[in-house]
């Protein structure tokens, strides 16, 4: 069985699709090739094909980088073709005519997303989320499934797809160091990891840190100017992430306030729970929740930098309880919140499809 994944705006070594689905489908006797911006590689059983490069204008990749993507998704001939982008939706009626089992996987709400773009003219943002729906809903409805990333995401396909599977982004446990430095022994250093933005909560990020008796460490490549608590380490591939949760204190995820945020499931969280790390994170009824169910998280305010600057500076202070809590965390996660029990969900879908 012949499987293609394809995508216009994620790497080759996306964690969700390359890492946890492509990787997994492999190791389980699928034939599997993805196609992605980048060179071309074989890894972890997955024929990649790269695409080249994407070019940096929104424009460009929607459109012209799209359609060089699916061209090459569609010489592969392969029986499924899985694919991880709304600019991607009008090839899938293609697909589908020439026979093949084709999948949407939908990593967050868009429809939602599109309310909060500050690219979109906002009095032209629900006219287009909209529109964009009863564009999804004409597709769907054609093809054979949708994988959602969230159950809200589910929930949102619920009538109007032919088959939905929820397959979470939780953490692979063993691409994951479960760090047992006691934290006395450990420098009060703070971690995020991603891109900065206004959506992300750079603002806040940075305002409390000019409150903090620490230092953060960022790893992105974005380039920017920082206090002198507050470090870029650049982009950093799975061994430097692990060495960074490794001498880190406290990890951050501080969403601003929008409806994919309210409803979404940051894979920070996770990821610092597997790693041993209790968190500080913005208070949203569903991350709150991860936060007490784990007993690991500390939910604020996510616009009062005072209050972030608060919890952080306690789990710093308060060395003990906050090892506590990282452990807490990571048996919340072995028990509850791994990529076991999400690869199952994704080839039982397969299998049925299929």
């Amino acid at each position: 069985m012949r499987v293609c994944h394809f995508s216009s705006a994620h790497s080759s070594n996306d964690t969700r699709i390359f890492v946890k689905e492509c990787s997994s489908l492999a190791a389980n006797g699928y034939d599997t090739y993805l196609v992605a911006r980048g060179e071309s590689r074989e890894e972890n059983g997955v024929h990649v094909v790269g695409a080249g490069e994407m070019p940096k204008g929104r424009k460009g990749r929607m459109t012209k980088f799209a359609k060089v993507v699916f061209l090459k998704a569609k010489e592969l001939d392969c029986d499924v073709y899985h694919f991880h982008d709304p600019e991607l939706l009008r090839y899938a009626i293609k697909l589908k005519k020439a026979g093949k089992t084709v999948i949407f996987d939908s990593h967050e709400d868009v429809p939602g997303h599109i309310t909060a773009k500050k690219w979109i003219p906002a009095p032209f943002r629900n006219p287009v989320s909209k529109l964009y729906q009863a564009y999804e809903t004409h597709v769907v409805k054609r093809i054979d499934a949708v994988v959602a990333a969230t159950p809200h995401i589910a929930d949102k396909f619920k009538n109007r797809a032919k088959a939905v599977a929820t397959v979470n982004n939780f953490p692979k446990l063993e691409d994951i160091v479960f760090h047992e430095t006691p934290f006395t022994e450990r420098e009060p250093i703070v971690c995020y990891v991603g891109g900065l933005s206004e959506d992300r909560g750079e603002q806040s990020i940075l305002g409390a840190m000019k409150y903090v008796d620490g230092t953060l460490l960022i790893a992105t490549d974005q380039v920017r100017e920082t206090d002198d608590n507050v470090k870029i380490i650049g982009y950093q591939d799975r061994q430097g992430v692990n060495e960074l949760y490794g001498k880190s204190i406290v990890g951050l995820t501080l969403g601003k306030p929008s409806e994919n945020n309210y409803y979404s499931q940051p894979t920070k969280i996770y990821e610092y729970m597997a790693a041993g790390i209790p968190f500080v994170l913005s208070d949203y009824p569903i991350w709150r929740k991860a936060a007490e169910d784990s007993g690991c998280g500390i939910p604020v305010e996510q616009s009062d930098v005072k209050a972030i600057a608060d919890a952080i500076n306690y789990l710093l202070t308060h060395r003990s309880e906050a090892q506590e809590m990282g452990r807490k965390g990571h048996d919340y996660v072995v028990e509850h919140c791994n990529w076991k029990s999400e690869e199952k969900a994704l080839l039982d879908l397969y299998a049925a499809l299929t």
